[in-house]
This record gives structure tokens, sequence and C-alpha cells, in this order.
């Protein structure tokens, strides 16, 4: 039996997706790229904010018009987790609506309503995964304990559940074995990382453990609470050049009065302070952030202050989000709130000072030579090729377009930066 699998939202899900894939296909249930092949469609959807669950909302509208008259609909994940009764009401023409359920229960659940033929067993597919093959995620906790007072997440995902080190040692290990060369730990905040489980923040453990398997990797850290970076982690980001010099770290804001509404347990001073401490010792260091455009009693002065250390800053990368008001969450009780107008000039005013930003810092990059992930040809040729070099997490940083690469130069090779295009550099390989 075939089944039609869409992944919406972070890479979270899309961990939860592959898992639950190759979890299908140990039970006879196979992926199709062909939805009219499947038997039944599945939808991971995300519930984040307000954006990602109208395009789930929308998808799922989508996959009931296109769908083959005999496929049934699944619709898992947060949106589901979130509003289960309410979304039964609203699309009764879907066959099943699954929370955050184990994958164990998660897979007899799905059993219970579409039955596999065993008789057309397949042979398993070796790489169940839904990212090229140069990297992959692995997923050190769910959940999250820190309260951010405009977050769902708490919510819909429950308080901060860490993965053993052994088990996450182990799935290091495996995707190793299978051939990716670059290792992406994520969680909703890695530095929280075992709190739970060791009665302390245990990412410094973590990535000594990491860090002992004898093999060539790159290891990328995403999304750090600016509050937990130490020096002590700082120390083994040095230690190890496996470890990508790029942080992810989203702030939110910098006002005081704002950061305190936000329940983020920090101050600007604060931020101020790590990220000098990390450009001081790793001056190599490629710095991401995150903020909120918008939150409730944002007024322009406050705005300006954000708009300020952001030109201030110079982050290599930076993404914005208008604030989404969430309920159950603290900070939907907060007024007033800034008009939809206001948030959007807001983020369009923050994206516009990053993208000149980026033209500043891309240029200097221009004639250096950086080690470069490579990952896809662009054309059937293999004229050109997409990469990435360590200052460009994946899916979100942009691309480096490389020529001059031939497959015997191996998965990582050296590359000179020609040129830009926006947040796109360009390259030729140095043989």
């Amino acid at each position: 039996m075939k089944f039609y699998l869409i992944s919406l939202g972070c890479a979270k899900n899309l961990v939860d997706s592959e898992k639950i894939t190759e979890r299908l296909q140990k039970e006879s249930y196979f992926i199709t790229d062909d939805i009219n092949e499947a038997s039944f469609i599945f939808i991971n959807t995300c519930g984040f904010i307000k954006e990602a669950k109208q395009e789930s909302i929308d998808t799922i509208f989508t996959v009931l018009e296109e769908k083959p008259q005999h496929a049934k609909i699944l619709v898992y994940g947060c949106l589901a987790q979130r509003y289960l009764k309410e979304l039964k009401k609203l699309i009764p023409e879907i066959d099943l609506f699954l929370p955050l359920l184990p994958h164990d229960e998660l897979i007899k659940e799905i059993k219970r309503h579409v039955t596999a033929q065993r008789k057309l067993r397949c042979k398993l597919q070796k790489r169940i995964v839904f990212t090229p093959p140069s990297y992959t995620y692995i997923k050190i906790s769910e959940g999250c304990s820190n309260s951010c007072s405009y977050c769902a997440i708490p919510v819909i995902r429950g308080h901060l559940k860490s993965c053993p080190v052994e088990n996450i040692i182990s799935q290091i290990k495996n995707a190793l074995d299978k051939g990716y060369y670059e290792i992406n730990l994520i969680a909703q905040d890695i530095t929280a990382y075992g709190t739970d489980l060791y009665g302390k923040p245990s990412l410094n453990v973590l990535l000594k453990k990491v860090l002992s398997i004898k093999k060539d990797f790159w290891l990328r850290l995403l999304y750090l609470h600016p509050s937990r970076i130490s020096s002590e982690l700082v120390k083994i980001i040095m230690s190890d050049s496996r470890i990508v010099k790029y942080l992810d770290i989203p702030i939110q804001h910098v006002n005081n009065r704002i950061l305190k509404l936000m329940n983020r347990f920090y101050t600007k001073d604060l931020l101020i302070d790590k990220i000098g401490m990390l450009r001081e010792k790793i001056p190599s260091i490629a710095l991401r952030t995150s903020l909120i455009a918008g939150f409730p009693t944002e007024n322009e002065e406050d705005f300006q202050e954000l708009l300020d250390f952001v030109r201030t800053i110079k982050f290599a990368h930076l993404g914005v989000f208008e604030y989404s008001r969430e309920e159950d969450t603290k900070a939907s009780s907060l007024k007033p709130l800034v008009p939809t107008a206001a948030k959007e000039k807001r983020k369009k005013i923050i994206m516009k000072a990053q993208k000149d930003i980026v033209k500043l810092n891309n240029k200097t990059l221009q004639g250096k030579v950086f080690p470069c992930i490579v990952e896809l040809p662009v054309d059937e040729y293999g004229c050109i090729w997409t990469g990435r070099i360590y200052s460009q997490a994946p899916e979100v940083d942009g691309l480096v377009y490389v020529t001059g690469y031939e497959k015997t130069m191996g998965n990582i090779t050296n590359v000179s930066i020609k040129g830009f295009k926006d947040y796109d550099l360009t390259a030729e390989c140095i043989r």
C-alpha cells in the first residue's frame, strides 16, 4: 500500500515525518511522490503561529480537492493536537485526525484505519529522508519549559523532554554510516537539553560525546537561548573544527521592558555581552537570529531601539516574524495590540536593513576561500552545483552556486567566492 506525505512547518516536524515514514515502511506502507497512486495521504501539520496554521488549513483543503477518489486523508501534528475538536467540526471530510502521539501508538492508529496488504510487500527504501544527501537533522529534545509569554509550544508539545545521550549518539553514528556529512542538532532550545533527565543543562556533555566520534563531519548547533551560552560552551565550539562556527540564537527583541513581557529572562546588556564574547573568542562566527515585530505594547521608540540594534550588531542572517496572538499564552491578554499594518511595516523595515547588511557582508567574502558542502546539480550537465559554506544553514540562509565541480573532488571542497546576488553567493572550485 502506498501513501503520499506532506510535511509542513519546521525542521523538527521534518524529523518526525522521516521517522514516521520509516516506521510505516516497516509495516508495508510505502511512500510515493505521485498523489494519484496513494491509498492514503498523510499531512504533518504546523500550528505554531497564524501563518503556519493558515498554510496547514489551506494545504488540507487543496488535498481534498486534488486527491484521488479512493484515497483517505490523515491529518497529524501540531495543528491537530491543538485544534482537534474544532477541526473535526470544520472539516468532517477528513478520514482521521491524529494528535501528537508516540510513534508506536501513531502507527497502531494508522493500521487500525488503513490496512496494508502484506502480500504486496516491497523492498524497503535505503534512505527515508526529505533532505539532500549532504545533511540531516537530529532532534535532541521535544517540547520546551522556557515559558516565553508569546509561545504556544508548551501548549502544543508540552514541557521539555530530552532524548538520552546514548540514543542521540546512536542516531548520529547511524546518520554518518548512511553517508551524511553535516549533522544539525535541533530542538526548541538546545541549551536547555538534559535539564529534565540529568538535573541541569547538559548540552556541553552531549557535545563532548558527539565529538568523541572518530569521523569527519560538520556539526551545526541550531536554536540556542542567549542566557545559557556559557564560556564553557564557547570553549567546546572553539576546540574542534568539526563544529561549524555558526550559531542560531533567536533573541526576539532587545528592549528590556518588552523582553520582560516576553518572559525571556535576559536584558539587552546581556545580549551585547554574549555576542561580544562570541565575536572576541571566535572572530569568524556567523550569527543568525529571529525577531518579533509588533509585540503587544511595542511603540515606535521600542521598535527604533530594535532596528538600531540590528544595524549595529550586523547579524549574518536574520528572520522576522510579525507577532501572532496565540490563545492560551500569557501574551494573548496584553494590550494595546499593535495594528496589523504597523507590524507589517516594521517587519519590512527590519528586513530592508538586514538586506543592506547582507550585501556588505557578502562583499567582504569576495576573493576568499572556504570549504563548501556541494549538494545538488543545477542542470542536467552538472555545470553548476548548489552548495553551502559554514555560514549558511540548510534551507534558511541562501546557497553557493558553484562552477568547476567534479564528483571526484568529494563532498566538501574548497571554493573561491566570486560574487553574490541578494542572499546567494557564486563561487568556483579550486583544483
